[in-house]
């Protein structure tokens, strides 16, 4: 009889065991898909504009411009300084020399249709300056296909310049933005049209003529080569695999790129740029 007790007690307390592993590994799981579905609703919004790479210049030192969403970090060439002046948090100053800008190694991301690229920057008056080059390390280019080029004209305007079967369109701007003062650029390509803004605001479009040019070429943010380089501050560089409306540019514009980047492409937790960076 006690033989018979003892047996039943000991498959009781095995079977309490196995319920309590059984309750952990339950409760293991929920707690898992409770992290993926705040991780996924915390990237909704990035995911939704499709932000690709921001780069916010927040480092404040070293040699590496970090791009906060899917690390295509760029390298930092010649003399910039940075500052803390810039339209949100600190900023990135360059000097108007042609060996000193931000490089950014090739990714086919950077080839996609459409796009949106937008930049704050603060430029002062000066003859020819370039805000961002997507066509080879080397002047004069070896071929026609820009599918992202940004300059300011001598008259302080932009212009926006892109290749389609080495064919080339261009859109000039109207409102001048190298005047000491903080403007908003975005160029937005849906497929079909090209599109700038300044400030928020339609300051030219254009039909494309087709599907942009292609590369594996580098991105230079600030210069070109052939010694043509902006002279001011950038801030709050990004790149979109969607044609943003006119709506979203305007929340990107007004709220940062950080409220879009708290979380990394693979949906993982990273740091929230957005607490650090106050805007000016």
């Amino acid at each position: 009889m006690k033989t018979h007790l003892t047996i039943a007690a000991s498959k009781e307390k095995e079977m309490k065991s196995v319920i309590s592993v059984c309750q952990t590994q339950a409760f293991i799981v929920i707690l898992s898909l409770i992290i993926l579905m705040m991780a996924f609703g915390f990237n909704a919004h990035a995911a939704k504009l499709g932000l690709a790479s921001a780069w916010l210049f927040e480092d404040n030192g070293g040699k590496v411009v970090k791009d906060i969403v899917s690390g295509h970090d760029g390298e930092i060439k010649g003399t910039l300084d940075w500052v803390k002046d810039g339209k949100f948090g600190s900023a990135f100053k360059f000097p108007g020399k042609g060996d000193s800008y931000v490089r950014v190694d090739h990714d086919d991301v950077f080839n996609s249709d459409p796009y949106s690229f937008v930049a704050w920057v603060k430029l002062e008056n000066a003859s020819w300056q370039y805000v961002v080059w997507r066509n080879g390390d080397v002047w004069p280019e070896p071929e026609n296909v820009r599918h992202l080029d940004i300059w300011i004209h001598t008259d302080d305007y932009p212009v926006f310049m892109w290749h389609v079967k080495g064919n080339v369109g261009r859109i000039d701007g109207e409102t001048i933005i190298a005047d000491g003062k903080w403007h908003h650029i975005a160029k937005i390509y849906d497929g079909k049209n090209v599109q700038m803004y300044v400030d928020g605001k339609l300051d030219g479009e254009k039909p494309s003529g087709g599907t942009l040019d292609t590369s594996k070429s580098p991105i230079w943010i600030g210069a070109r080569p052939g010694n043509v380089a902006a002279t001011g501050l950038f801030d709050e560089v990004g790149f979109f695999t969607e044609a943003l409306s006119e709506d979203e540019l305007n929340n990107v514009m007004d709220n940062g790129l950080a409220v879009y980047a708290a979380v990394d492409a693979t949906g993982k937790a990273t740091t929230t740029w957005a607490l650090l960076k106050t805007t000016r």
